[in-house]
This record gives C-alpha cells, structure tokens and sequence, in this order.
C-alpha cells in the first residue's frame, strides 16, 4: 500500500470516528434524561457559582451544590462543557473549559465574561464534544499527504514498503552528565543518532521519560529547537516538570485551564504576560475600551455632533485594540523564539501561537497513546523525531467499530516496531516501579522475561504478599448494567474491594498511597461512593484507562466481570490488565471472580501464576 492510500484510508477512519462521537453526543441529549446523562457522567445539574476569579486572563466561574459531592465523572480537567438551564439553553450560553475538578466543586474557565444568569442561580454543565481535535488531525493528514515537510516523511512512513530509518555512525552529543542503566544509554544514544526518526520503547517503571528528558537536554546543549508534546495534558505537564527541574527554558502552549496549577508560570500566557510589549498592550486595551465606554455615553446624550463624535471614539478604540494584538503578536513570538523547549498536546500543535514555526527535533511521550494522524502533527514540525511509549499497554481511544476494525487504534509508534522491530528501537527493560513479585507476571507474559526490577525497588513491600490476588468464585458476586449506562457493575465484588482497600489504610498506609481502579466506569462510580469519605481523604478511584502512567504504594484493581458464559468483554485487550498489573509498587490486590475470567488464557495464566507463588485467596477467606 502506498502512502497517499493509506492517507485517504486514516481520513475515512478519522470521520467514521467523529461521527460516532457526535452521534453519541446527540443520542445521550436526545434519548437519555438530564438525571441519565449525570448517572452516565455526561452531565452535573443544579449546581450554583460559588466563586467568581480569573486565570490566566479569562474569567473563571466555580460551581457546586453547597459542599455536597458532584456526578458527572467524565467531566474533568481540561474537560469542554456548556452551561445551560435546566429547561432552557439561551441563545448566549456560553462554552468553557474546567481548569479545576474536586468531589464537591468544579471550576470553569471562560474566554469572556459569561451572560449574568450563569451566576445567578442554577445551571447544568453539559460535556460537549469538540470539533477542533478532529479538524486539525484531518488538516495533518492533507499536509503530510501535499506539503514539503509533509513529503520529506513519506520514505519512512510508507506501509510495507516503507524505508528503515535512517542513522549516523556516532551520536551528535554533547556527552552530558546522566545516570542511565545501560539499556536507557543505548536508547539516548540510538535518538541521538536519528536522522529521521527512532523509537524508544517503554514498558511500566522503566524510565522512558528520563530518557527524553536526556535526548531534549542534548538537543538544547547544541542549541537545536525542540519541540516536546505528548497525547494527554497530563503527560505534557509530567515533561514540563522535568525539563524545568534539570534548568532547560520551557514554554508550555496550551489553555491554562488544562495546565496543573503548580506549572502555570511555565504557560505561553503567562510568560507574555510578564514582557514588556504585553504591558504595553494592556494599557492600549484599557484606554481603548475607556473610549467605548464614554462613546455609548455621548450617543445617549443629546446635542450636535454626538453621533460623529462617538464615531470618532470608535475608530480610535479599533485602532488601539489592533495595535494592542500586533504588540501581543510581537510578545508572543519573542517568549517562543527564546524557549529551548516549547510543550504542547498534540492537538494543540496547529494552534495559531505555533503557525509557521519549525523545530529540529521533536519529542513524543506516549506516542502509543495517539491515533496515527495525531502524531504527524508533531512531524510535520520537525526535521527529526523521537518518539516513546509501550504498545502492549492501552492503545489510542477508539470509539467506533468501524475504525477500530480499519486500524485507527494502531499507533504510529506500534506499526513502525512492527515494520522495523529492533533495526529502529530500543526496548528498557530495567523498571524502578514494582516489587519483583508484582513485575514477575507482566514480564514473563507480555515482554518474554526481559524486565528486571531495580534492587532499590525488588523488595519493597508493606507486608509479606506484595502480590495477591482475591478469586470471588463462588459468592455470587454477579456483574450488572446499571439502568441508564452502558458500562458494567459488580455491587458484590465492589464492596469487597472496598473492603480490601480499609484494610490496607487499617495497616498503616495514608489514603493518598493507595488507589483502587477498575476497567469499568460503571464500577467506578460505585466505589467512589463506598468510598466516600476515603476519597475526601486522598485515596483515588480511577478507571484503568484514567490510571494510565500512574503509580501508588497499593493498588487494588476490581474485574467486575463474573457470568456463566465466561464472557470477559474488554478484558480481552490484555494490554488493559498489563496497565492494571503495573501501577502498584509495593502491594497489588486484584480482586475478581476466577471461574469466569480464566476461560481467558491470559487471565488463566494469571491464575495459574499466583498459585505458583502463593498469591491466590479464595473471597470466602475474607
């Protein structure tokens, strides 16, 4: 297959997807009622401005229902909503972005001020889908498809018959000093040996991330611009923390609304804030919005002239706000032009901050997190790439069938390991997360028994079983879909868990140390609400999927599934279960009904490994 084919065929994928998005949208408005789509997490009703502040330039609104917890679980950080009334959406209802999530508040950020009503009494926050994500990756793929730094790609990019990439003899250096195990050097050594792109790959606790932090150091000694993004926010803001620990200029693009608040002087923002030409500026907005102010003022009043008068005002008012955005323009490319490192989202790579501007290099963490479109936008970019992640954990979100079916969640990442193997990567295979005991399974399963645990982190343990696992067979813990959703739920085996969970905090160990996950949202929501208090107290409750990248001393992870026909639905990814098994350092519990998941192979050797080291429990022991 040809590149310009396999193009087309991601376009189609790529549409197929984003129909089904706005189909889902539409279906939940549509079908479900407002107490439905909160039970979905899709909503969060009768809830009042509590707080009105600002961040970052734009108006910030915290709504709540006077201390009490809050439903819509999928509206989170960075999360885009729009406020409505309860039997009315106004024609001025404004969108905005969540810059904060609490149990019991979240606060939104807004670019204007929004409409009165939105503070004055009660509104709902509704989840929105955004079109903006979906037209920048087709944009990528028409550019990558027909510009010169699209074409400069497509030797290494073509399917089958697609070119190795390409290397030089010896590293470019500087040599800088680092603390790397031997597999982290050989990969450092491999990216900066790049001539068009190399692959770092990651499996849990194994310090990808450091290396980049190494490949972007060297970069920045040689005086390269570097460009550093990542699928999530949240994996954007982990390289923004390290880069500006080991001293680098970062500059972070991206709305401050989904930046963590301890980063937001590393924002675009907030660095042109603080520069003169922005200064300025502000002061030409003042003054120019003074002047409309006193012109709607004298169009009121009566007499000659007020009418050309205001005119007059109006025009001076345009021009001081056009001079204002050139000086901004001007603040805004010199914050950008001094950076070494500047870090966005990938889908915020073709934000109207970043037009034009090119970088040497550029960086993907978790690439393996990305649809392949996603990615070119950060080659597109770049002369050279490097890019990290692990493609026996979660692969990108796919919510069509008919994408997923046409290989939209097959990463960039996994089709070059898959076309190239080791002649483009090196896989770490030295983890510093987890105890020998929890590592042991992962590794003999999904990566042929190359992992090696760290001696700092072999033995770290809380008790004497850093591996348990809780088989449920037999209790009647039977899995449910609750009315209204679409996911599943194990009330029996949810309250086990949450069992397991007091017993671990009743042995010492603070709520924040602890997390319990499961891979069903449904299931989720009920243990947030066994867990109520304990989650005030810091412990998190998380889906797999959400936990990605993560880790705590203890981890409690909830199957949920448990029917007669041994059907594990989405299970069946094991590379959801590799993410799961992974994320505790010193204890894993996992708590599910054995009799149904075993008719699984992978779980089955799963079981059959915690047998062999005396991990296994029966539920009735309990």
């Amino acid at each position: 297959m040809d590149l310009t084919h396999h193009l087309d065929r991601l376009a189609a994928l790529l549409a197929a997807e984003r129909e089904e998005e706005r189909a889902r949208f539409a279906e939940a408005k549509g079908r479900l009622s407002l107490a439905e789509r909160e039970a979905r997490g899709l909503a969060i009703a009768d809830v009042e401005a509590q707080d009105e502040g600002a961040l970052a330039g734009r108006a910030l609104v915290t709504f709540g229902r006077g201390g009490r917890p809050l439903p819509g679980g999928r509206i989170g950080a960075g999360s885009l909503v729009s406020v409505a009334q309860r039997r009315d959406t106004p024609p001025d209802a404004p969108q905005g972005v969540v810059a904060r999530r609490t149990r019991t508040a979240v606060a939104v950020a807004f670019d204007e001020p929004p409409p009165d009503w939105v503070t004055d009494g009660r509104v709902v926050l509704e989840l929105e889908p955004s079109p903006v994500t979906w037209e920048r990756l087709s944009g990528g793929l028409r550019r990558l498809r027909d510009d010169r730094a699209g074409k400069r790609w497509h030797a290494v990019l073509a399917p089958g018959s697609g070119a190795p990439p390409r290397f030089l003899r010896a590293p470019r250096g500087p040599v800088l000093e680092a603390r790397l195990n031997p597999e982290q050097q050989a990969a450092l050594d491999l990216a900066d040996r790049a001539e068009d792109l190399a692959l770092v790959h990651g499996p849990p606790g194994t310090g990808k991330t450091t290396v980049l932090v190494e490949v972007i150091r060297r970069a920045a000694a040689r005086g390269e611009s570097v460009l550093a993004a990542a699928p999530s926010n949240l994996a954007v803001d982990n390289l923004v923390e390290r880069l500006a620990a080991a001293g680098l200029a970062c500059v972070r693009v991206g709305h401050p609304a989904r930046v963590l608040p301890g980063l937001l002087e590393h924002t675009l923002e907030a660095r042109v804030e603080a520069h003169e030409a922005a200064r300025i500026a502000q002061g030409l907005v003042d003054q120019a919005l003074a002047l409309r102010r006193d012109a709607r003022k004298r169009r009121q009043k009566r007499g000659p002239g007020r009418f050309s008068a205001s005119r007059e005002q109006e025009r001076e008012a345009r021009a001081l706000l056009a001079e204002a955005r050139r000086l901004e323009a001007r603040a805004e490319a010199e914050v950008l032009e001094r950076a070494q490192v500047v870090l966005a989202t990938l889908t915020s790579l073709d934000a109207p901050a970043l037009a034009g501007r090119r970088f040497a290099l550029a960086v993907v963490d978790e690439a393996t997190q990305a649809v392949e479109p996603a990615a070119y936008l950060a080659l597109l970019r770049a002369d050279r790439a490097v890019l990290a992640g692990d493609h026996l954990q979660l692969p990108p979100t796919v919510l069509s069938a008919a994408a997923q079916a046409g290989g939209l969640g097959v990463s960039l990442f996994e089709r070059l390991v898959e076309a190239h193997g080791d002649r483009a990567r090196v896989m770490l295979a030295e983890q510093h997360r987890m105890n020998a005991r929890i590592m042991a399974f992962p590794s003999e399963a999904l990566y042929g028994g190359a992992l090696r645990a760290h001696p700092a982190a072999a033995g770290r343990a809380i008790d004497d079983a850093p591996l348990e696992l809780v088989d449920t067979s037999g209790r009647g813990f039977e899995e449910e879909t609750p009315e209204g959703s679409d996911s599943k739920q194990n009330t029996g085996e949810a309250e086990l868990a949450a069992a397991e969970v007091r017993r671990l905090l009743a042995a010492g160990l603070a709520p924040a140390d602890v997390a319990v996950i499961s891979p069903y949202d449904g299931q989720v929501q009920r243990l947030r609400q066994l867990l109520a208090d304990e989650v005030e107290a810091g412990l998190e409750v998380d889906t797999v999927d959400g936990f990605q990248g993560r880790e705590k001393e203890a981890v409690v992870v909830s199957l949920v599934r448990s029917n007669e026909a041994g059907e594990v639905g989405f299970l069946a990814d094991v590379r959801r279960m590799n993410v799961a098994l992974t994320r505790a350092r010193a204890k894993l519990v996992v708590v599910g009904d054995g009799s149904t998941v075993s008719r699984h192979p992978f779980y089955r050797s799963f079981l059959e490994h915690a047998e062999r080291a005396g991990a296994w429990r029966s539920a009735w022991e309990r």
